[in-house]
């Protein structure tokens, strides 16, 4: 009797203790985040916004040094230096709009569209293209230099994946 009482007892003290609440020993877990993203993206081209102050036959485009080619060489070089594309999940269409004074000097750049937290994606698009740092050949109205404007046209696609279980 005595050890059948000793056998009860032991069990259920070994059930009350095992009632332990388990969001509170997850405290002291770490989290791990194990999803990734792979990005690709093809720019689609260069493009000069239309100045509207010049006949068309005066005006002559804004061109970089080496080309269009040669920019979006370079674009993508900056792209991959300073975006983590692991952090990013994004699809779509994109542009960096650049201001180029009539120096050949970037001025200003502007990304988009805003889409729902995009902020930091456009933050770093913006960057990346204002890192390609390189003097144009401004564009010219009847033979003088002016300020002009040209977009960069990029098509985004994510594929996102988790690795917990690999």
């Amino acid at each position: 009797m005595k050890s059948l009482l000793f056998s009860l007892c032991l069990m259920a003290g070994s059930m009350a203790s095992a009632q332990v609440d388990v969001e509170e020993s997850m405290d002291n877990i770490p989290m791990i985040d194990n999803t990734s993203s792979a990005v690709a993206y093809n720019v689609r081209g260069i493009y000069q916004i239309k100045d509207t102050s010049c006949q068309p036959s005066q005006f002559k485009s804004l061109v970089y040094p080496g080309g269009s080619a040669a920019y979006i060489r370079d674009l993508k070089e900056k792209l991959q230096q300073n975006v983590n594309w692991n952090t990013y999940v994004i699809n779509g269409l994109f542009f960096v709009k650049l201001d180029i004074n009539k120096d050949g000097v970037l001025t200003k750049a502007e990304a988009g569209p805003k889409v729902e937290n995009s902020d930091l994606f456009l933050k770093d698009l913006k960057e990346a293209a204002t890192k390609v740092n390189k003097t144009w050949t401004p564009a010219k109205c009847n033979g003088n230099p002016v300020d002009s404007k040209a977009i960069i046209k990029i098509d985004f696609s994510s594929m996102s994946y988790d690795n917990a279980f690999n």
